[in-house]
């Protein structure tokens, strides 16, 4: 989705970054890594268009951005939380909210309601000065906004800084439905599909039951392992069902509407690629999928989060 092609960016007549190349997979969460001062801040702002590349490329979805302004970027479906949030603290938390969406000129009634069921806080707040949000709030809000302008890809500079660890991982919860395209609603819909299927199967003689019953099984299956669920086994449901519907008539009435509705949910949200900026190893660790370090303006090492050896970690990270 994102390319860096041998970017090199100087400030204040200071070389940054020097010769920089990144391949940033779509549907996946890419983290940024590397010690204090190293460029990776100046990696997100140019992507952004903040700052101006001295030379090489950045190409999104196919498209060469380095003569765009910021605005056009952020048109093109990039979103930017950046590092210290950035809210507006005299606004309200519904302010800050639609202010994205406004600029873009969307519509934010159905974006707004994903963010609250990822965010819960910000609706209880919803009247509330962002700057009388503790850090963790604002945080959880910049995210909110930013997902205002409907995104394929967000970046995020270190989205844990000075935040308390249940929300941390809250936050990482959050962005791991997002990297998925998983409903904000997941539990409740799985454990309504889950009833309404078993209400359904009580209805049925045994030996008409067979197809259902293991769509029953299946569904329990999931909601056990919530740390494995994907996008492709909601998709693979909702195939399932109506598949049982096409072959029996009884799966015709509400009940059978009401649970095709429950499952195609599941899966309703599209996927968003994220690129992340952290010094918080562990979250890296459980989130991302590929990683990359920089070292004084450079890339030291990259590769698939796996591939992240504690070798590296010591030669590159560890201060």
């Amino acid at each position: 989705m994102l390319q860096l092609e041998d970017l090199s960016v100087a400030l204040g007549g200071s070389s940054i970054l020097r010769g920089i190349s990144l391949d940033v997979r779509a549907n996946r969460v890419f983290c940024l890594m590397g010690r204090n001062g190293v460029g990776k801040t100046t990696t997100l702002k140019s992507i952004m268009g903040i700052h101006r590349a001295r030379k090489g490329k950045i190409v999104f979805q196919g498209r060469d951005l380095s003569n765009l302004p910021p605005e056009e970027r952020a048109r093109l479906g990039i979103a930017y939380v950046p590092q210290g949030r950035g809210i507006f603290p005299h606004l309200t938390v519904e302010e800050n909210l639609k202010i994205g969406a406004v600029a873009q000129g969307k519509k934010s009634r159905g974006p707004l309601e994903r963010v609250d069921a990822l965010f819960p806080v910000l609706k209880d707040f919803r009247h509330r000065k962002g700057g009388m949000l503790s850090g963790g709030q604002q945080q959880q809000l910049a995210i909110g906004r930013a997902l205002l302008t409907d995104p394929q890809l967000l970046i995020l500079d270190e989205p844990t800084e000075g935040i308390q660890p249940n929300i941390i991982d809250h936050i990482g919860d959050a962005l791991k439905l997002l990297r998925r395209g998983g409903h904000p609603r997941e539990e409740g819909l799985l454990a309504e599909a889950s009833q309404l299927v078993k209400k359904t199967l009580e209805t049925l003689p045994q030996d008409d039951s067979g197809n259902l019953h293991d769509l029953h099984e299946r569904l329990k299956a999931i909601r056990r392992t919530p740390v494995s669920r994907k996008r492709e086994d909601y998709e693979d449901l909702t195939r399932a069902f109506e598949q049982i519907r096409a072959g029996h008539p009884h799966e015709g009435r509400l009940l059978g509407e009401e649970i095709g509705a429950a499952l195609r949910l599941l899966h309703a949200e599209k996927s968003m690629t994220i690129l992340l900026v952290e010094q918080y190893l562990d979250f890296c660790r459980e989130l991302a999928d590929d990683f990359a370090i920089l070292d004084r303006g450079s890339v030291a090492a990259s590769g698939l989060i796996g591939e992240l050896t504690d070798s590296i970690v010591k030669t590159h990270l560890t201060v």
